[in-house]
């Protein structure tokens, strides 16, 4: 059994399916306190009768009222204790109203949602502590996947499964943010941020101001809510239920009659007696409210907001998106959709008929699929522990030695001998010895220099050619699980403004810090840098084009004390000036030209096999732990394709 537990910022709602069958996931009923399908997320403690969820927790004789309290910030108390509470009590209810979960018939597996912002780790804490919350068996997966899983499995949102394959735009309205998450062939990528807290749960202050000004007990009220934050937050719940009521009254009453209402009374004790709070709205009373500047947005309007927000996620997108999918309850408000529509086209933007309970739907066929995708998941470790991964790039490592041998080498006669070689001739460098130093450093900075993409080029060109070899170790896996191969390639590196990047906007190429991109770009420069402040001199001094220069210098220097010997005296040697002018520059240049190919392939070598002895163990155990990470990351997505 899965129960999809959509543990909101405001509402909180729970959907049951099961792992055996395809039926479509039901939402579970919460009771009379939750309203049936919904629980506002408030919890609180009553001296007698323990902790209250929803509704039920606005009762009097209850304290610590705690609403809205869903934040990545778990290490606060204020966000642990009213979350493990409130998930304790939610789920115990749930356990004890439903047969289905009662008396430990079947293990039951409860899939909570989190914001696309949140990252790996930050789900895997989260996950910790509902565990905390006395539940053995918790995933928690990203709300953006389970709105998608929604609209492709439920049936309820009519749209094309083509598009949902293509570049999906998911928009969830939520009381405190609305989130918006692109979604590229099932990847989700990361969230859109728009900088601001555009949440529904303002348009419930903003009416609540509006209803305290109009209030003939309005400043007594206003006395009484700076005292006990507690009874702020139960008004605000109030104005909140108003206008759900509002959006879900047919938009025909208030054409025909602009001052039809809708609205609630309610009364709040006080030291003195009753105070009363009512609420009354007119199509014009949540025209003004919707229209009202907002500190908190920059001095615009909800509605002015949420326009400026669609506009700038459409503008964050490489094109127009194929789908764009509403979800979370204040999607119901009209306007929502009709600034989504003009923002994308009518054609594009889907709403489905109870977007309130969308997330814990798609929660808990996110867990089924979970279930289903177990065999994948584990012949995608059983790959990644059989170390074929590692052989696989151990083996290809040379290649990549090769490649970066010569980035350092190719042409380095024409841009650095040759350059040296005269100011060495003209006296402005000692020894030899001191030329091949220069030589090393000045290869460095070219190399570490922003505007040269000789080493990244070079990294990308062995990355992109082991592509083709990883995806044979994971093709059998994929045809053993009815995917295409494709499900598990990892994306083509390319070199963009100097850096390695993948041209995808995906969970593997985004979410993993550490993918094989940036593993091999940092650890390679690391290893150059090394090599050529360590044994580069050497390397150059004794092989390549420099090598040329040296032979000159033997010549003076003589071999009678032994060849090995000579070699060091000439290049510590401080040649007289007039032996350095012997054969004359044009000459020496000239040859340094003629033999640079032959000799800056043999430097290539020899600084290859140096890549590999000061760091080719460490190079091959990080790109191996990159790659399978990125892997991990595409098997997350590729569950959404396990039927």
């Amino acid at each position: 059994m899965i129960v999809g537990f959509d543990l909101g910022h405001g509402e909180t709602a729970l959907a049951k399916a099961y792992a055996d069958k395809d039926s479509e996931p039901a939402v579970m009923d919460l009771g009379a306190t939750g309203g049936g399908r919904q629980h506002v997320t408030m919890v609180a403690e009553h001296p007698t009768r323990g902790v209250l969820v929803g509704r039920a927790a606005m009762d009097n004789g209850a304290t610590g009222l705690q609403l809205a309290f869903k934040s990545p910030e778990l290490t606060r108390e204020e966000v642990r204790r009213p979350t493990t509470l409130f998930v304790r009590k939610v789920s115990e209810d749930a356990v004890e109203r439903d047969q289905d979960l009662k008396g430990g018939r079947r293990p039951v597996r409860w899939v909570f949602g989190a914001p696309s912002g949140w990252n790996r780790e930050l789900r895997g804490e989260y996950a910790e502590l509902l565990r905390a919350a006395g539940l053995p068996g918790v995933d928690v997966v990203p709300e953006s996947r389970a709105a998608l899983l929604y609209a492709r499995e439920s049936g309820e949102v009519e749209i094309d499964p083509g598009r949902l394959a293509g570049a999906v735009l998911v928009v969830d309205l939520g009381s405190s943010t609305t989130d918006f998450t692109t979604v590229l062939g099932h990847r989700t990528g990361p969230p859109l941020d728009t900088g601001l807290p555009l949440g529904a749960g303002l348009i419930d202050r903003t009416i609540l101001e509006q209803q305290l000004d109009r209030n003939p007990q309005g400043e007594a009220l206003r006395e009484l809510l700076q005292e006990d934050r507690s009874i702020r937050l139960v008004l605000e719940l109030k104005c909140r239920e108003v206008k759900e009521t509002f959006f879900r009254t047919d938009r025909g009453k208030f054409a025909t009659d602009p001052e039809a209402t809708v609205g609630t009374v309610y009364p709040v004790k006080a030291r003195g007696g009753s105070l009363y709070f009512h609420i009354e709205l007119t199509a014009g009373d949540m025209a003004a409210v919707l229209d009202t500047p907002q500190p908190s947005l920059d001095g615009r309007s909800w509605r002015q907001a949420y326009g400026d927000a669609l506009g700038g996620a459409a503008a964050g997108l490489a094109g127009p998106p194929d789908a764009v999918l509403l979800t979370g309850g204040a999607s119901r408000m009209h306007f929502v959709l009709e600034q989504t529509r003009e923002a994308f086209g009518a054609d594009r933007v889907f709403l489905g008929t109870e977007p309130e309970v969308a997330i814990a739907r798609g929660l808990a066929l996110a867990g089924r699929m979970s279930i289903r995708a177990a065999g994948f998941r584990a012949d995608i470790r059983g790959l990644l522990d059989s170390d074929r991964v590692g052989s696989l790039v151990a083996d290809r490592l040379p290649g990549l030695a090769e490649k970066l041998g010569e980035a350092v080498a190719d042409g380095m006669t024409e841009r650095h001998v040759i350059p040296a070689f005269r100011r060495w001739r003209a006296g402005q460098i000692t020894t030899l010895d001191e030329m091949a130093a220069g030589i090393s450093r000045a290869l460095h900075a070219e190399l570490t220099d922003p505007a040269n993409t000789r080493l990244q080029e070079a990294i990308a060109t062995w990355q992109n050619a082991l592509r083709p070899d990883l995806e044979e170790l994971t093709r059998p896996i994929c045809r053993r699980r009815h995917l295409e191969p494709s499900a598990m390639a990892l994306p083509a590196v390319r070199v963009s403004e100097g850096r390695l990047d993948v041209p995808v906007d995906a969970a593997a190429a985004t979410e993993v810090l550490d993918n094989i991109a940036s593993v091999v770009n940092v650890v390679v420069a690391g290893i150059v840098a090394t090599t050529l402040f360590g044994a580069g001199t050497a390397i150059i001094a004794a092989t390549g084009p420099f090598a040329v220069i040296v032979a000159f210098a033997l010549l003076w220097a003589g071999l009678s004390e032994g060849k090995e010997r000579a070699l060091a005296k000439a290049r510590e040697a401080n040649i007289p000036p007039m032996a350095r002018k012997v054969g004359g520059e044009a000459r020496m240049v000239a040859k340094l030209q003629r033999e640079a190919a032959a000799q800056e392939a043999a430097l290539a070598r020899a600084f290859g096999e140096r890549f590999l002895e000061d760091g080719g163990q460490r190079l091959a155990q990080e790109i191996s732990k990159g790659i399978a990470e990125d892997l991990e990351a595409l098997a997350d997505e590729a569950e959404l394709l396990v039927r």
